[in-house]
């Protein structure tokens, strides 16, 4: 969704338009001694508190950037909400976002400042790490706010999501090869990654252990360099444009920010499926109809990369790798069935996976795996 030029009173219905917002409760957080400015946005807690991370971004170059982060909250909620039904989690969906360059206004203070306010919340809202947050980061919030997760293992945390994270995705291409190929394996097959920064390179390495070709790129020169300096076989190119657009490519897989399947990349596009890290990767509706009609598969964003929020959610528990690495495992089997369904009900498979997170919203997590458990 474009952000740009939305009036206060466009943003006022979009917030309570129920096919893009529906929301139950966005809070709007401002501390001027530190200078946070923040947007926390609950999509719904109809199968348990809210769970999402926090976003750290500038939003550079928008007419508006505080209407683009509230925009961006709201979506990312929202989609934390289907992520959490899917991975059969007790949690609905939540998500923050911080406004501001975090290379130049992060601090110490700032964190506190808007720990307090997740905590505000009284448990509403638990939240974790997101582009632009680290685990150190959510070390400081968790100083201020009980309902913190991806801290680091020293403070009795899981640690870095995005390990389970780029797992999960590995699981959902695996998945797509299963559909496609008739093989759960990626070996020989050409994979392309658009954003090799905390999944997308641990990503890279499931993939170079399956024997896939792998083709990189990244905003950032230096992280494509990182990921060639450490594996040397990995090849990069000059932008995502070049990647949609490589020859021989099977698999393609956004893992930087939203919108990256829009009207310009799905003609160009030469894989046959599409499996990323990256959340809302749909630039509008109709994109997963388009996909569709070129033959090109894909993997529901918020069903492969649920592997993070697995993690985190298990902290809750007192975290266990093992037992949050066999849930992640699960991403395989979920996402074939939803291709099923999506064959099934003649639907592409974004609309087949909406359905069943909708439905289990609607039932209270009936049907998903983990939905009866308990954090306390």
């Amino acid at each position: 969704m474009s952000a740009g030029g939305a009036s206060g009173t466009g943003i006022l219905r979009t917030l309570f338009r129920s096919e893009q917002g529906g929301h139950e409760q966005v809070v709007l957080c401002q501390d001027r001694a530190s200078g946070l400015k923040a947007v926390i946005a609950l999509h719904s807690t109809a199968l348990g508190p809210g769970l999402g991370g926090t976003r750290f971004h500038p939003y550079a170059g928008e007419e508006h950037p505080e209407e683009a982060a509230l925009l961006d909250a709201l979506n990312l909620a929202r989609g934390m909400s289907y992520k959490n039904a899917m991975a059969g989690l007790p949690h609905g969906g939540g998500k923050a976002v911080i406004i501001g360059d975090p290379a130049k206004i992060k601090t110490e203070e700032l964190l506190l400042a808007y720990g307090r306010f997740v905590a505000s919340l009284g448990g509403r809202y638990v939240t974790a790490c997101d582009v632009g947050t680290y685990v150190q980061d959510m070390d400081v919030v968790a100083r201020e706010c009980r309902w913190t997760t991806g801290r680091s293992p020293e403070q009795g945390g899981a640690g870095d999501s995005s390990v389970l994270t780029a797992f999960g995705v590995f699981q959902g291409m695996r998945a797509s090869a299963q559909h496609l190929w008739g093989a759960p394996t990626l070996r020989g097959r050409t994979v392309g990654i658009a954003g090799v920064g905390k999944v997308g390179h641990h990503l890279v390495e499931h993939l170079l252990e399956d024997g896939a070709r792998v083709v990189v790129t990244d905003v950032r020169p230096e992280a494509v360099e990182r990921v060639r300096a450490a594996h040397p076989e990995v090849e990069g190119v000059a932008d995502t444009a070049t990647l949609v657009r490589f020859e021989g490519l099977d698999v393609y897989a956004p893992c930087a920010l939203g919108g990256a399947l829009d009207d310009a990349t799905v003609p160009a596009l030469t894989a046959k499926a599409v499996c990323g890290a990256a959340n809302n990767q749909l630039a509008h509706p109709g994109v997963e109809k388009d996909l569709a009609g070129r033959g090109i598969l894909y993997a529901p964003d918020y069903v492969v990369n649920a592997g993070g929020v697995i993690q985190v959610a298990d902290e809750l528990l007192g975290f266990d790798f093992a037992r949050a690495k066999a849930k992640a495992a699960k991403i395989f089997d979920t996402t074939l069935s939803i291709f099923d369904r999506a064959a099934t009900d003649g639907v592409p498979p974004a609309a087949a996976a909406d359905r069943i997170a909708e439905m289990r919203m609607a039932g209270g997590g009936s049907g998903g795996d983990g939905a009866e458990e308990s954090y306390g």
